[in-house]
């Protein structure tokens, strides 16, 4: 079970231990996305970092990760207004 350390969790890594796993842009991009999400974004979100396919030579489609994130972002700010 994991208890928070780091290498358990990639949103944990990127959020609270502050560990480069995507790239600093895209670690950027998840920690404001956590900063404003509903728990239930927060979950979304950790499932689409937790899932986010890798290959031999590193993320897979960065450009299409850094679209879902924008997507994201989006949602949360009109679900704060």
């Amino acid at each position: 079970m994991p208890n928070g350390k780091p290498g358990d969790h990639p949103l944990t890594d990127i959020v609270k231990h502050r560990l480069e796993t995507f790239g600093a842009e895209l670690d950027e991009k998840v920690r404001q996305i956590d900063a404003v999400a509903s728990d239930d974004l927060r979950d979304v979100l950790a499932t689409l970092v937790y899932f986010w396919p890798w290959e031999k030579s590193g993320l897979v489609s960065p450009h299409g990760l850094s679209a879902v994130l924008d997507s994201l972002a989006r949602y949360a700010a009109k679900r704060r207004r």
